[in-house]
């Protein structure tokens, strides 16, 4: 391991872990607790203060609040709220400069980059307080999950090594986290003895992924005839099905706990000890709007910390189903009062083969920084083939088409056949969501 990366891991834990974090963390983990009244002075008190800082000086919501006549102090409540429009992606991505802060954007602010579940690009700024906050309320996640910094196993889209090589080690250590960072693209029937070696070797008491990659580990694991248990498993970034996780939790002797986001960070929903997913509530303001189907719902979150670009109604075109309305609002055993969810429908995965058997679940990373695309969507008929239907914006040029296969061998495989294709829409599945992998290729663990 170099010692560029080690220092890399440590300068981004100090930014992540600074003073701002551990002061929200505890804050969150009194606001966990809050009563249902509790909840809603809580966010009102910080939907005011982001509504004065929105009008004076964030260019779309002044010229948004004089256009319909509103004034800051016309939104007090949740409820008011409503006054304000809709907004989603491509309004926010048409002129994203008339969305960020002339006060709070500044050299401590991260540039966040997306797919996102529709496979529409986006750029989305984050300040140095909104960062903190985040990661503070996924690590009160984790500590939920008996995690208190306990050997970590990471199986994400970070590219570990570069994709053409052929031999171990597909894997690094981040000293600063404790963890064992592995390649989720050169997990292969072939690979897979490697892989388990090392986690063998290494010992590893949680086990952070997504479903898709948890779930081909797992049947490695049975492949080998190799028992393994680990303490907690916490998985996002794609939906988790209910045949999923049973087969992951019997695998590996052990609980998911499952977590909800996005890039936007305008929404949270997080799986607690006793198995209930609930929405953060101390995170942002979420509303329900009604879905296709009866209990269906599209989740629209308001930031009440992220000032250097704040979110108001931001759409997120993913939709949960709600539990019966006694249970949703009653205090769960976990002794939160936050709203609980019966499932979400998020993002959904499947694969890309590539040459070398190589099965790619992680696809997100691949438009990231390519310009005039509205979606992208990835269809397989043949093993190392993959034909990629751009929905664009009228300006997809050839440079945009070479960076686009670009960034798919870089993720997939430098061997992988990649055409492109421009199409005028992409139909959607059921539920209405976006499905960002087509995969007619008999999938087996090669």
């Amino acid at each position: 391991m170099s010692k560029f990366f080690s220092l890399q891991c440590w300068l981004k834990k100090f930014y992540r872990n600074g003073a701002r974090f551990q002061q929200y963390s505890k804050a969150l983990s009194r606001s966990y607790l809050f009563s249902s009244d509790e909840l809603k002075a809580y966010q009102e008190t910080l939907l005011k203060k982001m509504i004065h800082h929105c009008y004076n000086h964030v260019p779309y919501y002044r010229d948004t609040f004089d256009g319909m006549g509103l004034k800051p102090d016309d939104i007090q409540t949740r409820e008011d709220l409503q006054k304000l429009p809709i907004l989603d992606k491509r309004v926010v991505q048409a002129d994203i400069q008339r969305f960020i802060s002339k006060k709070h954007h500044n050299m401590l602010c991260n540039m966040g980059k997306t797919s996102g579940s529709t496979g529409t690009p986006g750029k989305f700024i984050r300040d140095f307080d909104a960062i903190n906050f985040e990661h503070a309320c996924v690590w009160r996640h984790w500590q939920q999950a008996g995690d208190h910094g306990k050997r970590r196993l990471s199986l994400r889209g970070d590219v570990i090594v570069p994709s053409a090589q052929e031999h171990p080690p597909f894997w690094r250590y981040n000293p600063a986290n404790r963890e064992l960072q592995m390649s989720s693209y050169h997990l292969s029937r072939r690979n897979s003895i490697h892989y388990i070696q090392k986690i063998l070797e290494f010992q590893p008491q949680v086990f952070y992924a997504g479903p898709s990659v948890a779930h081909v580990l797992a049947k490695f694991f049975r492949l080998h005839n190799i028992s393994y248990q680990f303490d907690a498993i916490l998985t996002s970034s794609e939906c988790l099905e209910p045949d999923v996780r049973s087969y992951i939790e019997d695998v590996f002797q052990c609980k998911i706990y499952d977590w909800y986001g996005q890039a936007e960070r305008v929404a949270a929903i997080g799986q607690c000890k006793a198995g209930s997913y609930h929405i953060q509530e101390d995170y942002s303001i979420v509303e329900l709007l009604p879905g296709p189907e009866p209990d269906n719902y599209e989740l629209v979150g308001t930031q009440l910390y992220n000032y250097a670009m704040p979110l108001l109604r931001y759409r997120t075109k993913d939709y949960v189903y709600l539990k019966p309305e006694t249970d949703a609002h009653s205090t769960c055993t976990c002794g939160s009062a936050f709203r609980s969810l019966d499932r979400i429908l998020g993002r959904s995965y499947g694969y890309l083969l590539t040459p070398e058997g190589y099965h790619i679940a992680i696809t997100a990373h691949i438009p990231i920084g390519v310009e005039n695309i509205i979606e992208t969507q990835f269809y397989q008929e043949r093993q190392g083939e993959v034909i990629l239907k751009v929905l664009s914006n009228g300006k997809f040029s050839a440079v945009d088409r070479e960076q686009l296969i670009h960034n798919t061998l870089k993720h997939t495989s430098p061997h992988m056949k990649v055409i492109v294709e421009e199409v005028d829409e992409i139909p959607r599945g059921p539920n209405g969501k976006f499905i960002n992998i087509i995969n007619k290729v008999p999938v087996s663990l090669n």
